[in-house]
């Protein structure tokens, strides 16, 4: 019998909310539902880093964005699951999933 082990993530949003009307409160706690459902695990940390100037703009002429940083436990497979799962998101300009960061802590 396999046991499959949990890991620790933080998965962190650029958000394109250009057009949106949603407020940035109801899109954190609807990714959080979103990380939870698809991990199974839970969130420890949502950390909202405000409205930054990016260093690489997007081609779409994205020059700032509200990044979004999430601490979550999760399997090992939840990385892939979360990337697949928001790639058509048009409010998601990018997301990057990184492995190994304890829950809480900030970067």
């Amino acid at each position: 019998m396999s046991v499959e082990k949990t890991r620790n993530y933080r998965a962190t949003f650029v958000l394109d909310t250009r057009g949106v009307e949603t407020p940035l409160e109801e899109l954190a706690e609807n990714y959080r539902g979103l990380i939870a459902g698809l991990t199974g695990g839970e969130v420890t940390l949502l950390e909202n880093q405000e409205n930054r100037a990016l260093a690489r703009p997007a081609r779409t002429g994205l020059d700032s964005a509200w990044i979004l940083a999430f601490d979550f436990v999760g399997s090992p497979s939840a990385p892939a699951q979360l990337q697949e799962k928001v790639r058509l998101d048009r409010k998601v300009n990018r997301v990057m999933v990184e492995q190994g960061v304890t829950a809480g802590a900030s970067a």
